[in-house]
């Protein structure tokens, strides 16, 4: 990969997105696969998120590129998406991904917008709240579908941050206390879809 590359999803990533295709990334790759639009280079990313501390317990943000590309989940524009597909993943890329599949504590409030930042206060003040592990994968699951939400819904300088904060969200208190922020905004097709996101994450606390 070159500092310029600029990335976008392969038609794999974006089914990953909508349907949850592959059914083994762990939750800071889709993140990331929701992130990349076709507009930032990689060398943006590294940036941005690597100084922020994105993603950091899963080694930051070059193994997740490396991951996405292995699987055929994102492409760089102007390349064949076909010289970095994967026919079968590996049972050792497996297993890592599903060891690494933890929540990224710590975000940068200097790269981000006024969007992050507002939301950023609201959620750390929450306290945890424990998800029993029978309820965890379909907490998750909530999780990346209120991400895939955002990502069609929000306006771009939104989803960014809002993609940011729900990364640090580390328990349904804290998710719900986002949904409710965004209710708030004036964007009503990102805010027509929370009363639905609170009920479902209600049920975890």
């Amino acid at each position: 990969m070159k500092y310029s590359d600029v990335f976008k999803k392969s038609d794999l990533g974006r089914k990953e997105v909508k349907y949850h295709t592959l059914g083994i990334l762990p939750r800071e790759a889709r993140t990331l696969l929701i992130m990349i639009d076709g507009k930032r280079t990689y060398q943006n990313y590294l940036d941005t998120l690597d100084n922020g501390k994105m993603f950091v317990e899963f080694g930051g943000v070059a193994p997740l590129f490396e991951l996405l590309l292995e699987l055929g989940c994102i492409e760089i524009i102007g390349q064949e998406s076909s010289e970095y597909e994967s026919q079968h993943t590996s049972q050792t890329t497996k297993e890592s991904m599903e060891l690494r599949s933890q929540t990224v504590k710590e975000t940068s409030e200097a790269e981000f917008d006024k969007t992050f930042n507002s939301v950023q206060s609201d959620i750390s003040a929450i306290g945890n709240t424990t998800v029993s592990k029978t309820a965890q994968a379909s907490y998750e699951s909530t999780k990346s579908d209120l991400a895939a939400y955002i990502e069609s819904n929000a306006l771009p300088e939104e989803a960014w941050g809002y993609l940011l904060s729900l990364e640090q969200c580390n328990d349904p208190a804290q998710l719900l206390s986002l949904v409710q922020q965004i209710q708030q905004t004036s964007n009503s097709a990102l805010v027509d879809g929370m009363a639905d996101f609170s009920k479902k994450i209600t049920i975890y606390l």
